[in-house]
């Protein structure tokens, strides 16, 4: 079972402002965008096959294999955008001995990035599930 971490907060930015600047700072990170659409991202960053031979204690933490799942809800009347957003570890098969703590600090690394790309909008409640 993948390590996961999600949230949710809401913003007065649209979904399609927040579509862009996600997908533009995920592309400076260098990730693959594996499905796009006007409410859901879903994206992945880093290698397995990197952490896999080198393992997880000698690779940098975007080295490591993660996905990233982002839908955006927005009502017709609603002045709000709720964003809700899942990332998770995308190492597959295989125990993570030894990178559960790299993992999470890396996880919690990426929320910080995606709450700070998003702060030129009013962030209300950020729930972390």
């Amino acid at each position: 079972m993948p390590l996961s971490e999600r949230r949710k907060w809401k913003t007065n930015k649209s979904a399609d402002e927040i579509r862009k600047i996600v997908i533009g700072n995920l592309t400076q990170k260098k990730a693959t965008i594996t499905q796009e659409d006007k409410s859901y991202i879903e994206a992945t960053i880093g290698s397995g096959l990197k952490t896999r031979l080198w393992g997880a204690w000698a690779v940098s933490d975007h080295t490591l294999p993660v996905k990233i799942i982002l839908n955006l809800y927005r009502d017709k009347n609603a002045k709000e955008t709720e964003v809700d957003v899942t990332i998770q570890d995308n190492f597959g098969f295989g125990l993570r001995t030894g990178m559960v703590g790299k993992y999470r600090l890396y996880i919690m690394k990426l929320f910080d990035e995606l709450i700070s790309d998003l702060r030129g909008t009013q962030i209300d409640v950020v729930t972390r599930f």
